[in-house]
């Protein structure tokens, strides 16, 4: 059966035509896949691809789930028309098949329109200004609009085709409320699609808050060559030539010979061994298995990849050097013996503490500063560890806001008093669906903390930024008690007396464990301290209660590693303990995952126990990342006595 080379396929060879090959195999693993955030992001897209249509009125939808002939021979007999709109048109040049997104004719002319739910904003330049290369942020996008056109000129060498991308205008305000809950994701086949709301129309969503910007220029330069330096050398020898031998080692189910470089650092198919299933592959290590003769022990070796905020590595591949163990002869960035004579370390004082671990070269146990100890002693207690669960939509939830911006929904805060008592103090989420909640969030959250001047955490800058969208939102819409709101967020965000303590902040600067492998994101650094910590063993060994989470022992070890397990891993599915519910098989343990359950949750459609299932696994997953908070700091203090 023939194999044809689509939009999807040649995106995903971008950087590298190995991956094509995987990306034809199921039996290759990829992050994309599994990444929670990626398939809020992709989601949302489809809901973007559906608003579009409804700014070109009166277009024919050809289904994308039928066989390709038949949407070839639907689209052809549209275009005998004068003035034809057709969503997902299909384009056919030899082996190569594109669905346009609106495909728009009038008369000669073809628009070619590439729906993406990538922000842009008026006047935005696609390329960098002391050069003609497009910026990597926008390379995707445009290199897929440049195979559409490659595809739509030799299947329609007559007519006159113009390139657009219709993307979301970051500067323009949804006119309506309810816009984002006109397009409902469903799942049919196990596959999402969107359901619109019945009877919306161009007429009943607003003023439009999705731009058609034309890109003839940067598809022109792309297709002549320019548009980049070339990433490999099939895309060296020009355009034409790349799609040829991509089409013609797709049809012979061919790997591209492997080449391995920096380019592989970030591949959606980099899955360590030891986290494959039973009949799953690595392409990563197939690849570097054949270009450097590697065994699975030199696979298994800690990578310069891995190093922590290093730039560098590019040199370091240019150099032969593979492996952190190959930097120690005298290619580290600081001097390993004065790692710990500082009270902070530098980023290449940091990066060196992980080398040093990871080979072997220091000893395993984990690292820690005494200013960590000297900036313990500066907080006031109680102490209040907060988190915050926002949405990001492209298409805006209410009236008045604008695409992409923060909307709280939920916080957790535990609170440690000074004789060490633990409490779970607040949690709040908003279950009305359709209801503004950005403003009850803030009050509730004022409420939590306005009575005493202990010190706040957050984990990275999250909690910092959301906060600030929210003094926009009250200074445009003035609630009674904006001015108080205001002031009141602007003790404890950035600049503030009362300014919030970054966690993770201190993690970089203060703490490292071998357990985070050169990871600080929350997610790692809890296990990691679990796995260290004689004091979290006894204190969580016990069953732990809050608001939400009840009677959960949350220091559990894996039987196969010995390792502690993250207790994110313990969270139980939404609707656990209610027969045949329909999604008791999805956790929520990302904030991707929170992010959509909550989406869900703003349709009118769920039952009450469907609402109110989610609604309380939302509230566990919000809980556990405040406990973590908690968790780390139990360590620290251990350690600070210790």
């Amino acid at each position: 059966m023939s194999q044809y080379l689509t939009k999807s396929k040649f995106v995903r060879a971008l950087d590298c035509p190995t991956k094509l090959y995987y990306k034809q195999h199921d039996e290759y693993k990829s992050t994309l896949e599994d990444n929670d955030f990626m398939q809020a992001l992709a989601e949302g897209g489809l809901q973007v691809g559906e608003l579009a249509k409804l700014y070109f009125p009166g277009g024919h939808d050809i289904p994308m789930t039928q066989e390709k002939s038949k949407s070839l021979s639907e689209t052809n007999a549209l275009l005998q028309q004068d003035d034809v709109t057709i969503y997902e048109a299909a384009i056919q040049h030899e082996q190569c098949f594109v669905l346009v997104d609106v495909l728009r004719k009038k008369g000669n002319r073809l628009d070619l329109i590439e729906v993406k739910s990538k922000s842009w904003e008026p006047d935005e330049s696609f390329t960098y200004k002391n050069k003609d290369d497009i910026y990597s942020d926008w390379q995707e996008y445009l290199f897929d609009v440049a195979f559409q056109m490659w595809v739509a000129r030799r299947a329609y060498p007559d007519y006159q085709i113009e390139p657009y991308l219709m993307l979301i205008d970051k500067s323009q305000k949804a006119t309506v409320d309810g816009l984002h809950q006109y397009f409902k994701i469903t799942e049919e086949n196990g596959r999402s699609k969107v359901q619109v709301k019945e009877g919306v129309s161009k007429e009943n969503i607003g003023n439009q808050i999705l731009r058609k910007v034309h890109v003839g220029e940067y598809v022109e330069q792309i297709l002549n060559g320019n548009g980049r330096e070339p990433e490999h050398e099939l895309e060296a020898a020009g355009f034409e030539q790349w799609i040829q031998t991509l089409s013609e080692y797709l049809q012979v189910d061919k790997k591209y010979p492997v080449t391995t470089g920096n380019k592989c650092k970030n591949c959606e198919y980099r899955i360590s061994l030891d986290k494959l299933s039973d009949g799953q592959k690595s392409g990563f290590a197939e690849c570097w298995k054949q270009a450097q003769q590697w065994s699975d022990k030199e696979l298994a070796k800690p990578h310069v990849f891995d190093i922590w905020n290093d730039r560098r590595t590019s040199r370091y591949l240019d150099q032969g050097v593979y492996h952190m163990e190959e930097l120690i002869p005298g290619m580290l960035r600081a001097n390993p013996d004065t790692l710990y004579e500082q009270t902070e370390w530098s980023y290449a004082q940091r990066q060196t503490v992980q080398i040093m671990k990871a080979t072997g070269n220091h000893s395993q146990d984990e690292a820690v500063l005494a200013g960590l100890f000297q900036e313990m002693d500066t907080w006031n207690y109680p102490l209040h560890f907060i988190d915050f669960e926002a949405v990001t939509p492209a298409i805006p939830f209410h009236k008045g806001q604008k695409p992409y911006k923060k909307t709280p929904f939920q916080f957790s805060c535990h609170t440690i008093y000074e004789d060490g008592t633990l409490e779970h103090s607040a949690e709040w989420i908003e279950n009305q669906p359709g209801k503004f909640p950005c403003f009850d969030f803030v009050r509730q959250l004022k409420k939590c903390l306005e009575n005493d001047d202990g010190s706040v955490f957050m984990y990275h800058h999250f909690e910092n930024t959301v906060l600030n969208d929210v003094i926009d939102l009250l200074e445009e819409r003035q609630p009674n008690d904006a001015a108080e709101l205001i002031e009141w967020i602007k003790t404890i965000t950035k600049g503030g007396e009362r300014e919030m303590v970054d966690q993770q902040r201190m993690v970089v600067n203060y703490y490292y464990s071998p357990y985070m492998k050169g990871s600080n994101s929350i997610k790692d650094v809890l296990p990691a301290v679990l796995n260290e910590s004689p004091r979290l063993k006894e204190i969580y060994s016990q069953p732990y209660s809050g608001r939400s989470i009840k009677e959960k022992v949350l220091y559990q070890k894996d039987e196969n590693t010995g390792q502690v397990l993250s207790p994110y891993k313990l969270l139980d599915p939404i609707g656990h303990g209610i027969p045949d519910y329909e999604t008791a098989e999805e956790t929520i343990a990302e904030g991707g995952t929170a992010m959509m359950a909550w989406s869900r949750m703003q349709f009118d459609d769920l039952t009450p126990e469907e609402r109110e299932a989610t609604s309380q696994a939302l509230l566990k997953y919000c809980e556990l990342d405040t406990l973590a908070m908690v968790m780390i700091h139990q360590h620290w203090a251990y350690l600070k006595d210790h």
